[in-house]
């Protein structure tokens, strides 16, 4: 029902219910409005809601006179002034029934309208994009709901962008109910935009005033918006400074039609944080971490963090110093080392790293970083053992797109990255290292989910037998071809130990069926290998599983088979992370 014919009904309601009287015994009352399906029927119901209980036949017989008024204007709300109504009040088994016979007739139609914006917001893009939405069009039925929500949507585009001291200087309906037409006119005059005043900090904060002016994303005398105070109020939290955080524009300090000034009362956040964790996946077995992270190192806001990875296979220690640099939430410089032990199938290896990385994270979605990786790896690989010093500059693209929160009904994954090394400049081998990653999915019907996945590596160089282990290329497992085992899949020595390739490709295809609100089932099937000559057969895998929709995101159960085999292995796979 609109809101317009309760407020404009409510005093009939209101004299109906003060004739019932104490001291008589209730009977049920029941309605019916015998009425075509529409606009129309469907107001008149909203209105009449639930019938109040009656004590005699003359109490229902009121109710009926007295609501009649009430209904007519429900109608007229939804533009029917011409309808025609009878009421019949009739026994029934346990009261009276009381009947609307409503002929609502041909509606009122708008036959002129006229919106306009006067004042500094007129011409604006803002407010003609807003008046070309509003729901109102000549040759409409009228509807009072529909105009009240453009009177709506006016005043608050005006509040939400600077426009204080806007109001309709004029705003009337003209209804000629003979020749059923309604002429409209909405004049809204916005008055001056106000302007966003300075920044003001409240509260002993560890910060120096450069960091926080940076977290303002906007400058001041920049025309007020609401968007632009939210926007503020989410650099705060996104920064991880801050433990709590209130944005105030101070509406009643600014002068007319001049600038708001805003005040932001904020406690800093405890410096730091310890976390554990614990998990198990079919590539690396159980595994557990700690990591600390400092949340702010400094008054211009640096972090700094460690962390320890223990599996079965692989152990790492990794320690990090951010320093934000223009845009501190989306452009840092990251000092980065650490060390890693692996023994998986034929690869032995010990390496320490040091990094420089600027990331960078744009407008579009998409993250760059530039990166110059120092890596000492000493590694045997099934015959081969070696130790080999790289310094690699590096540049990598990605953008993650998702909707849906944890379980995503949609989104899309890309990255692209490169590093060189060049013998002589830090590097004892001369290489070229590129990745390709994608993933794509989408949900149809609500329960029908496609997923799409392909990866592409390459290594150029004319010396492979130095290039680490890390750096080449192996398939199988968990996210990679299923059926096979982690990192199983790659070229191999004459006694059957595994090499690593020269190149990857990889892909898949998934189809998912949501058979409950938590549970997930999946049929896949994967394709690829590590190799180093093109014309390699490709592994297949193929399978089915179930996922868990758990509240940190899907845990996945998947029994696959390695059908290239003559005698297709068999492997089940856990693994629990984000779909992209």
């Amino acid at each position: 029902m609109t809101r317009s014919s309760i407020s404009q009904a409510g005093c009939g309601l209101a004299l109906v219910l003060a004739l019932w009287v104490q001291g008589v015994p209730a009977a049920s009352l029941h309605l019916d409005v015998d009425a075509p399906e529409g606009r129309a029927r469907q107001n008149v119901m909203a209105y009449l809601g639930e019938p109040p209980e009656v004590g005699s036949e003359r109490e229902a017989r009121a109710y009926a006179r007295h609501t009649v008024d009430a209904v007519r204007r429900a109608l007229e709300a939804v533009g029917y002034y011409n309808a025609g109504i009878e009421t019949d009040v009739a026994a029934a088994d346990d009261g009276w029934r009381v009947t609307f016979r409503i002929d609502p007739g041909e509606p009122v139609h708008i036959r002129k309208l006229d919106v306009r914006v006067t004042g500094e917001g007129a011409g604006t893009r803002l407010f003609d994009t807003v008046i070309a939405s509003l729901p109102l069009a000549e040759g409409d039925a009228l509807d009072h709901g529909a105009y009240e929500t453009a009177k709506t949507r006016l005043r608050n585009t005006a509040l939400l962008n600077g426009y204080f001291d806007g109001g309709f200087g004029e705003h009337r309906i003209a209804v000629d109910t003979e020749q059923r037409t309604a002429d409209i006119t909405l004049v809204y005059d916005t008055g001056p935009r106000y302007e966003l005043g300075e920044v003001t900090f409240q509260g002993d904060l560890p910060f120096n005033d450069e960091l926080l002016r940076r977290l303002v994303p906007f400058d001041t005398g920049a025309p007020y918006a609401a968007e632009r105070v939210a926007a503020l109020n989410r650099n705060l939290l996104d920064s991880g400074y801050f433990g709590d955080v209130q944005v105030s524009p101070e509406r009643d300090a600014a002068e007319p039609g001049g600038a708001v000034p805003v005040t932001v009362n904020a406690t800093a956040r405890e410096p730091n944080t310890l976390g554990f964790g614990a998990g198990f996946s079919t590539d690396e077995g159980p595994r557990a971490r700690i990591n600390w992270q400092r949340h702010w190192v400094n008054a211009s806001g640096h972090t700094a963090g460690a962390e320890l990875r223990v599996s079965a296979v692989r152990q790492n220690l990794s320690g990090n110093y951010t320093i934000p640099l223009r845009d501190p939430l989306n452009d840092e410089l990251q000092l980065q080392a650490g060390l890693q032990r692996e023994d998986i199938e034929d690869t032995r290896s010990s390496r320490a790293t040091l990094a420089v990385r600027r990331r960078q994270h744009f407008d579009s979605g998409w993250e760059r970083v530039q990166s110059l990786r120092l890596l000492h790896e000493d590694f045997t690989q099934a015959d081969q053992e070696a130790t080999t010093t790289l310094l690699m500059p590096g540049l990598s693209f990605s953008r993650t797109r998702s909707r849906g929160g944890v379980d995503p009904y949609w989104g899309d994954r890309q990255s692209y990255s490169i590093e060189v090394a060049q013998k002589g400049v830090g590097s004892d081998v001369s290489m070229a290292r590129g990745l390709v990653g994608m993933k794509w999915l989408r949900t149809y019907f609500e329960r029908h989910q496609i997923s799409v996945r392909a990866d592409l590596g390459a290594i150029a160089t004319s010396n492979f037998e130095r290039i680490p282990s890390s750096l080449r290329f192996f398939a199988g497992g968990d996210n990679s071809v299923r059926g096979y085992g982690y990192n199983t899949l790659s070229p191999e020595d004459d006694d059957g130990d595994l090499l690593g390739g020269r190149y990857l490709a990889t892909g898949s295809i998934e189809y998912g069926y949501r058979f409950a609100e938590s549970w997930r089932a999946a049929v896949f099937t994967d394709a690829g290998n590590a190799f180093d000559e093109p014309g390699t057969d490709f592994k297949v895998g193929s399978g089915f599983g179930i996922r868990w929709l758990s509240p940190v995101g899907p845990v996945r159960l998947d029994f696959a088979w390695g059908v290239s085999e003559p005698n297709p292995p068999f492997r089940i796979h856990i693994s629990l992370g984000p779909p992209l």
